[in-house]
């Protein structure tokens, strides 16, 4: 799907916010591949939550952006901002969230959706922060309002993305009904 048109991108997004949140997941791993390491290496994970070190040491190859591509942590169902170092201390999360295995590569607007499907899925426990002060918030800025982004990471992003003012109105409108239903 490397060169699929903006309309069949479209129709995609509405088809993966009908999706039951595996199903979501599993398609995206399927369209992109997976992670081919863990998000953060675990001795420097292990021991930030230890309060031994106070940085963590993130995969090297985990960034897509290149590609316009986002990192989902698919456990973001049972827990909130998972790549956070503030949240991770606080929380104490198991490192297994931060496995390959538990990590998704997305697209922007598949991204906002994910995160309106988690929301739904979880009766409003996860999912929700995310999707309300920084996905829906950003996709709306970039395609709705024709805010286009400037460091070239999200000027990648944007571009991989990209969907017109209606197009986009309607995959937002899918994501709220999904929010609606909490």
């Amino acid at each position: 799907m490397q060169n699929e048109s903006q309309e069949q991108r479209f129709k995609g997004y509405l088809e993966l916010a009908k999706m039951p949140y595996q199903q979501a997941v599993d398609t995206l791993k399927k369209k992109y591949g997976g992670a081919i390491e863990d998000y953060f290496t675990e001795d420097s994970y292990t021991s930030f939550i230890l309060g031994e070190r106070k940085t963590l040491v993130k995969g090297k190859s985990i960034s897509r952006t290149k590609e316009g591509l986002y990192c989902h942590h698919v456990m973001e169902n049972q827990g909130l901002n998972l790549a956070n170092k503030t949240y991770l201390q606080h929380f104490g999360y198991p490192f297994d969230w931060q496995r390959k295995e538990n990590l998704v590569y997305c697209d922007a607007v598949e991204h906002m959706i994910l995160h309106a499907i988690i929301t739904k899925e979880t009766h409003g426990s996860f999912g929700y922060p995310g999707y309300s002060v920084f996905l829906q918030p950003e996709v709306l800025e970039w395609y709705y309002s024709g805010l286009k982004p400037k460091p070239t990471w999200q000027v990648n992003c944007y571009n991989k993305a990209f969907l017109n003012p209606s197009q986009v109105k309607q995959v937002v409108q899918a994501c709220e009904k999904l929010i609606d239903e909490v």
